[in-house]
């Protein structure tokens, strides 16, 4: 039998961890930071090679071959299959947790993490649904601990300057900007043979209700085996392209704009592509914001499977996945890396502001930092990086509710019963979230 975070160990564990202090006070600043990774290949293996400066001492995978090169690299590190079984074994031994597994399973590692005292680096979108999001948010707030979310692109120097155009003002008045991404999930036909992956797949299934099935994944540069990569496509583990893009995209015109939470959303969109996947390939969810300013509203639509605004009727060249403000004075379009001031004859006198965001010591060295007590919060903290997050899930709800909902952010509601189904979802009895 399988050896479970028990009920009685978490209680006298969370016990233990009551008042625990937002940074480390049982060693000098300068030590290295113990750390656990949860999830260890391909996103997780980039998270991991961003925390390896620190002291590795715990590795999680579910999947005994994808975690066979962590463990050649941190051969000290012990290694679970389980996370629960790593909680209730090692909890003393580490004091921070990266999670990097699927969507369906961020939030209750996380959770358990977080009641324990324990630091937290969460990948995007932070969970699978919006409930979830919220409880992280408010419980990284009660125990004090130090977040970041894995939006890596907020550390990098291109956004920092756009923020700063738009900041300025030199770009006027923004009240509207269009996000937009090209990719497009991959299809697969769902089979009633027996699965081939050969590790635990109850265990991967984790909190969530129903049965796995085995899918033949379409061929694409996405080379995984099932279920690893492409469970994404699926309603039943994570929540398609918005999800998986939309926290790196809309993150810039949240950042700039100081964007809270949407007052309402409504989506469309569209399956054109070969296979029984759930989640739409082609998408457009119109947002509308507050501005913080105490002026007229923000509207900011989000589409994917195009290469450009209003279904890839107008196109920038060399923008084939970015964002647009458009201002009263001119506008911007940017990407991850690069941005372009608009029109011509705007862009003629055109002329940056002075650097006033300081460059990033590193998206991942922000979190290990902060946990040790140099510096402030990370940027992309619970806080700032749940509000976001859950404005990008509202567009799926949205989606699945078909029809235009509206949102009160303060009591977590559409205020409709059957678009607030979309808001959470149904745990396994023994995988409910701590509270």
């Amino acid at each position: 039998m399988r050896p479970v975070f028990t009920r009685r160990k978490f209680l006298a564990a969370s016990a233990l961890a009551v008042g625990a202090p937002a940074v480390l006070t049982a060693r000098n600043a300068n030590e290295k930071l113990n750390v656990a990774v949860i999830g260890v290949s391909n996103r997780g293996a980039a998270n991991l090679a961003g925390v390896a400066h620190e002291n590795v001492v715990a590795l999680c995978d579910v999947d005994p071959d994808n975690a066979k090169k962590a463990r050649e690299q941190f051969p000290k590190a012990e290694f679970f299959t389980d996370y629960r079984q790593m909680f209730d074994k090692a909890a003393k031994t580490f004091d921070a947790v990266v999670v990097s597994t699927p969507d369906h399973t961020h939030a209750l590692p996380a959770c358990i993490a977080m009641s324990l005292g324990k630091h937290v680096y969460c990948e995007k979108p932070m969970a699978e649904t919006v409930a979830e999001v919220r409880h992280m948010r408010a419980l990284a707030a009660k125990q004090k601990v130090v977040t970041q979310m894995g939006t890596q692109i907020h550390a990098e120097n291109n956004y920092r300057r756009v923020v700063e155009i738009v900041q300025a003002g030199l770009l006027g008045e923004v009240k509207k900007v269009h996000v937009w991404n090209s990719s497009r999930p991959v299809g697969g036909k769902k089979l009633s043979t027996k699965p081939a992956a050969k590790f635990d797949l109850d265990l991967w299934m984790g909190p969530t209700t129903g049965e796995f099935f085995e899918v033949a994944v379409n061929p694409s540069s996405w080379k995984f085996a099932w279920p690893h990569f492409h469970w994404r496509w699926w309603w039943n583990w994570g929540g398609g392209t918005l999800a998986d893009l939309g926290c790196h995209y809309i993150d810039l015109p949240y950042w700039a704009l100081g964007l809270t939470s949407p007052t309402k959303a409504v989506a469309t969109g569209q399956v054109t592509y070969t296979g029984d996947n759930t989640t739409p390939d082609m998408m457009r969810a119109d947002y509308t914001f507050p501005d913080p300013k105490g002026g007229a509203e923000i509207a900011l639509t989000w589409e994917h499977g195009v290469s450009g605004p209003d279904g890839g009727k107008r196109t920038f060249k060399g923008f084939g996945s970015g964002i647009l403000f458009v201002g009263t004075k001119g506008q911007l379009v940017s990407d991850y890396g690069k941005y372009l001031v608009l029109p011509e004859a705007f862009a003629k006198d055109f002329k940056a502001p002075e650097k006033t965001i300081k460059p990033s010591i590193g998206h991942h060295k922000e979190w290990t930092e902060a946990c040790k007590g140099n510096g402030g919060a990370p940027l992309c903290n619970f806080e700032y990086a749940g509000r976001l997050a859950e404005a990008v899930l509202l567009g799926n709800v949205a989606y699945r509710a078909g029809k235009t909902i509206a949102w009160d952010h303060a009591k977590g509601t559409t205020g409709d019963k059957a678009a607030d189904v979309f808001l959470s979802r149904e745990y396994r009895k023994g995988w409910e979230l701590p509270k």
